[in-house]
């Protein structure tokens, strides 16, 4: 089954040229990397692995630039992995979108059908479930991102997260870990979409969200799952975040830490947003 979109006109532009003008906004943006990255001829020599945000482009769209700008000099991956978290409600607790393409203004990608029947293999109480995705915006945003740099010829794997407690999350690295080892000769991006902190003010999410970034930085997915508990941090993701922790390789490296304040939201209520990757 096809997916079209659910967000287009709302979290991103509905028509092609005014989402390719948005994107490039968003890399040349005061807040974002500073200029539009070229398209990767070369395939990545190694996996890549990053945090994302997932918010409406005019919002955290300049700091999705930076992880997107540092991937595509990184190099094209063979299949994009994507985890996010559900905030519909719809659909299976680990729900894997199983076959067909995702449509964009910017064209359609290819779902990996054989990648996503290996996933629900290897994973006992992962599903195929196309209801979960129907609506959902957090991995429908990265899209367009991602046909930006890569163009539309690679393939991707959608998984929405409604159970994101640790155990599941382990369960999910393990199988996303024996995913790649099985198919070697590929490259994988596997990319967390996830916002940081929701409607505290400006000053209060920063601080709560150094509490997330120490936790990732540190390289400590209990301590992620302490800090989010112990100090009331609403990062949606905090699930997709721990996995992608649980098999990244290299350093984390956190390139960009805003909030909505700083691209003109209010600073009352403030969502913050991390761009994070691997090195």
């Amino acid at each position: 089954m096809a997916r079209d979109p659910a967000v287009a006109g709302m979290f991103y532009p509905g028509e092609k040229d005014a989402l390719l003008k948005s994107l490039e906004a968003c890399f040349t943006h005061t807040l974002g990397p500073g200029s539009v990255p070229e398209r990767p001829s070369h395939k990545m020599a190694e996996n890549a692995f990053a945090v994302v945000p997932h918010a409406g482009y005019v919002y955290s769209g300049p700091v999705a630039a930076w992880v997107y700008h540092h991937l595509a000099i990184m190099g094209k991956p063979d299949v994009v992995v994507l985890l996010g978290p559900n905030h519909t409600g719809y659909g299976m607790p680990v729900s894997i979108y199983p076959d067909s393409e995702w449509r964009t203004p910017l064209g359609s990608v290819e779902v990996d059908e054989a990648i996503a029947r290996q996933l629900v293999r290897y994973g006992e109480t992962f599903v195929t479930d196309v209801h979960a995705h129907l609506y959902e915006h957090s991995l429908e945003v990265q899209l367009p991102f991602l046909q930006y740099i890569y163009g539309n010829d690679f393939t991707f794997v959608p998984i929405t997260l409604m159970d994101q407690r640790l155990k599941t999350m382990r369960a999910l690295a393990e199988s996303l870990q024996n995913v790649m080892i099985s198919n070697s000769s590929k490259r994988f991006l596997v990319l967390a979409s996830s916002d940081m902190n929701h409607y505290d003010s400006h000053e209060v999410t920063l601080a709560k969200d150094e509490e997330v970034l120490k936790a990732i930085t540190s390289k400590d997915v209990e301590e992620l799952y302490h800090a989010v508990a112990k100090h009331g941090i609403t990062v949606c993701g905090y699930g997709a975040i721990a996995a992608v922790m649980m098999i990244a390789s290299g350093e984390p490296h956190v390139l960009k830490h805003a909030t909505s304040a700083d691209t003109g939201g209010g600073y009352a209520r403030a969502v913050g947003y991390a761009g994070i990757v691997w090195r």
